[in-house]
């Protein structure tokens, strides 16, 4: 039985095959969170090392991925005593429509360890009213996301900056594990919006993720928020470059993602 809404797209079956509905599309496609943690699941199986964690996964979107059947292969690349690197690809109708490669690395014993990035002061998200995104003009696939805005500025507000925090969860509250994390990072507006007054098309190129610990984290309620503090510091020639930092429910700084992200003419 699968464990949420997400994990019942993202999650290969034993054949290596998922089945996702029209009601995940953004835009042309399936947003790209799905076949992401599909790639994800499947490299996970592929090391079948639980000590090794996914510390740095790179995604390219070949092609929009179309609802319908796929076929999701792994293989390892390299496997040493620490770290194993690894691929994958999305196969539709014989096409690559998005391909990845990740390194899995077990935790090292040292003498340095710090948090110099601290999660913004935002207002709770219990505090907060739930934006249904789909309804404003949003993606297909973000009714399955709960969205909430602590601070200005908001999507959609002119305003003179390119940056968003968002509080984000699953509708369905499971426990947050990698592949559900690595949805949520995809799962947020574009900074970008910030600065528009109207709903634009945009589509993901690639994004690099790095984690910082592994997931699930101990002791957290599923039916918490996460935070993503989201900034497009550098828009030009129709693309977004936009890094995200995921803050856990205690302020923990879990993982960034940088995106390259193309913007439709209006």
């Amino acid at each position: 039985m699968a464990s949420s809404y997400f994990s019942g797209v993202a999650r290969p079956d034993d054949d290596g095959h998922i089945s996702v509905s029209e009601e995940w599309t953004q835009g042309r496609g399936i947003y790209g969170g799905v076949p992401a943690a599909a790639m994800v699941h499947a490299m996970i199986t592929a090391v079948g090392r639980p000590e090794a964690i996914l510390r740095s996964l790179t995604v390219h979107f070949c092609a929009p991925l179309d609802p319908g059947s796929a076929e999701v292969n792994a293989k390892t690349i390299r496997s040493g005593r620490r770290v194993t690197h690894c691929t994958a690809e999305v196969v539709q109708q014989g096409l690559v429509k998005t391909h990845c490669t990740a390194s899995f690395a077990a935790p090292r014993v040292g003498d340095l360890d710090w948090r110099e990035v601290l999660m913004p002061k935002v207002t709770p998200p219990d505090e907060l009213p739930s934006i249904p995104v789909g309804k404003m003009g949003g993606p297909r696939f973000s009714q399955y996301f709960d969205y909430r805005f602590p601070i200005e500025p908001l999507p959609l507000s002119g305003a003179d900056t390119a940056r968003l925090c968002t509080w984000i969860r699953p509708v369905d509250s499971p426990i947050l594990d990698t592949p559900h994390a690595v949805g949520l990072l995809d799962a947020g507006a574009p900074a970008v919006m910030s600065r528009l007054t109207a709903p634009r098309a945009m589509a993901s190129i690639d994004f690099r993720i790095q984690f910082f610990t592994a997931l699930p984290l101990p002791k957290v309620d599923p039916t918490h928020h996460w935070l993503l503090d989201t900034h497009a510091r550098v828009v030009g020639d129709g693309y977004s470059e936009e890094m995200a930092w995921l803050f856990a429910p205690d302020g923990s700084p879990v993982a960034t993602c940088q995106q390259l992200i193309a913007i439709f003419d209006g």
